[in-house]
């Protein structure tokens, strides 16, 4: 199933948030990371309101410089850049804001319940289904550049992932034994996206990290986390107002990590 264009831009002029999200919307047929291309244009001064949207990526991007596989035809792959009026100690706060969005719109599309894994997986049956990535750079217009990159598995069949992946991710049409069409649920993305927007844009923080304490599937559970300066495993145990994941350490010191990668460990504390 092919990307609808007309009917992408016909949603997004037909919805308020929308329009006053996105101003601007560039497709591509195949570029090497729509994030790049993002962050480039903010180089040069784009203002925000601008999604670029790829069909295929020949060097997708993932967190700590991950590959992330990117075949045509069968997944979503797009970066929003936005300016936001905000702090920059708050931009961490966009992933929740992003994982969220993709929590609710994935339910509203297709019936599945999926979890968050911090700081940005979206996990069916601890499965990766979706990532979040996050860039930014003081370059170009007023106010500092934000990207947020997403990628969602849809329609990339049971063994369509190449070796290294098939234990670790899957997709939409893998669980539902059926194809998903990519533009419908792009479009109810953008749409939950553009409201979780607006609630962090509006000073709701407190009810963003209200929803993320209850839908974060990593709290409660016990972790190895890697800085890339340093390993050590604890019980996740909260979220902080900054993003910041609290891990309780096992001699009871708790340590703040907001960069780091995690991994969910057999072993699991009782949520609190």
């Amino acid at each position: 199933m092919t990307l609808d264009l007309e009917k992408i831009e016909s949603h997004r002029l037909s919805h308020p948030r929308l329009r006053e999200m996105i101003r601007e919307v560039l497709f591509f047929d195949r570029i090497d990371s729509t994030n790049r291309v993002a962050l480039e244009m903010a180089s040069d001064g784009m203002p925000g309101g601008l999604l670029i949207l790829s069909d295929s990526q020949r060097k997708g991007k993932g967190r700590l410089d991950r590959h992330w596989f990117s075949p045509a035809g069968a997944n979503l792959y797009f970066s929003l850049l936005l300016r936001p009026y905000l702090p920059t100690r708050d931009f961490p706060l966009f992933s929740m804001v992003a994982s969220l969005a993709l929590c609710d719109s994935i339910q509203e599309a297709t019936g599945l319940s999926v979890e968050i894994k911090w700081p940005n997986d979206i996990l069916i049956e601890e499965k990766k289904l979706a990532g979040i990535l996050l860039e930014s750079k003081t370059a170009g217009g007023e106010t500092t550049p934000l990207v947020i990159g997403i990628g969602v598995n849809v329609n990339v069949g049971p063994d369509g992932f190449p070796p290294d992946l098939e234990q670790s991710a899957t997709s939409l049409k893998a669980v539902l034994g059926h194809p998903v069409d990519r533009t419908d649920l792009l479009n109810v993305i953008l749409e939950s996206l553009a409201a979780q927007v607006s609630l962090l844009q509006e000073g709701k923080k407190d009810l963003l990290i209200q929803r993320i304490q209850k839908e974060c599937t990593t709290l409660g559970k016990r972790v190895h986390v890697d800085t890339l300066r340093q390993e050590f495993e604890g019980v996740a145990e909260e979220i902080e107002d900054d993003g910041a994941l609290v891990i309780r350490m096992g001699d009871g010191r708790r340590r703040r990590i907001l960069i780091g990668d995690i991994t969910h460990l057999r072993e699991h504390a009782e949520h609190r």
